[in-house]
């Protein structure tokens, strides 16, 4: 089952400073030791910190997490470097061939992640209403700190509560 989350990242200034919170919704993964691995992978296409500009900071957070087809070959050649059992590994060249070249397994690579086309701080709520997690993404003293927070609705009521505030790296550490 998928553990669905939004992520929000805002200005330096706070939420009404241009250009606004971007929010970003992710399928999977959203509990908070995957958020922490999501929000890493956008670092590498990110601006270098401390400058963090939030709409740019949400487009390298969806470049590092969504998966094209040839970033799953890669995966799948990956793990086959790994395995020991003849038979798996050649399953595991086999399915990375088959997102190479089958135009059935490109199709698969749509979805995940999608840019929440509204404004403000409850963009998320008019969204997507089966989120378990919200994040707060920000850049403080040039480092990434990060606001988790249980999201629930039910009846056009929403239930967040924080959970947790700090670094990536104490975010990983965190158990759901």
């Amino acid at each position: 089952m998928s553990t669905r989350a939004c992520y929000r990242f805002f200005p330096n200034k706070g939420p009404n400073d241009w250009p606004g919170v971007v929010t970003v919704y992710k399928h999977g993964d959203g509990y908070p030791s995957g958020a922490a691995k999501a929000i890493e992978a956008a670092l590498p296409h990110a601006w270098p910190l401390p400058r963090f500009e939030p709409d740019e900071f949400a487009a390298a957070f969806v470049r590092g997490n969504k998966k094209s087809a040839e970033d799953w070959a890669h995966g799948y050649e990956q793990q086959a470097e790994k395995e020991t059992d003849p038979e798996q590994k050649a399953f595991l060249l086999g399915m990375a061939e088959k997102y190479r070249s089958d135009p059935g397994y490109h199709s698969c690579c749509g979805g995940g992640l999608r840019l929440v086309p509204f404004e403000g701080l409850d963009a998320y709520q008019r969204f997507a209403g089966d989120i378990a997690y919200l994040y707060d993404i920000r850049c403080e003293n040039g480092k990434i700190r990060v606001t988790a927070y249980t999201a629930s609705e039910r009846n056009d009521i929403w239930t967040v509560e924080k959970l947790f505030e700090g670094s990536i790296a104490q975010l990983k550490r965190r158990k759901p």
